[in-house]
């Protein structure tokens, strides 16, 4: 894992955990499922250049432990996440179309934490002391 990355206009260092689950939190993210939805998580990453530190496709869920930088919002990249391997899974696998599936293979929500090395109490005396 790095630390402090830069691009043209800051240092940054922003790391996420996600989690998300399926429609109906179907248990679908088996065999060749699990392992296209995986590459097509690792695609994008490559694609806008986040860092993928961690990456579990569960039969589930999904949690995937990743840095990204200030441009992309947490919303942006689950836009990015679930929009592009939700049809594409549909397309691939039509035989999960039995599953009354509605508009989208993925829920509509998801769970995101930031994740750091320092806790509110060192950030917050290291602002003080800068008075």
């Amino acid at each position: 894992m790095k630390g402090l990355r830069s691009s043209a206009q800051s240092k940054f260092d922003l790391r996420y955990h996600f989690v998300f689950v399926p429609r109906y939190r179907k248990r679908v993210l088996t065999g060749e499922v699990g392992k296209r939805i995986e590459g097509m998580i690792r695609f994008a990453a490559q694609i806008h250049e986040w860092e993928i530190y961690e990456l579990a496709v569960n039969i589930d869920h999904v949690h995937l432990y990743m840095g990204a930088q200030p441009k992309f919002a947490p919303a942006e990249i689950m836009r990015i996440v679930k929009g592009g391997t939700s049809n594409k899974i549909r397309e691939l696998f039509p035989e999960l179309d039995e599953i009354d599936w509605g508009a989208t293979f993925w829920a509509d929500g998801y769970l995101v934490k930031t994740v750091g090395f320092v806790t509110d109490k060192v950030i917050s005396e290291y602002v003080a002391k800068q008075r």
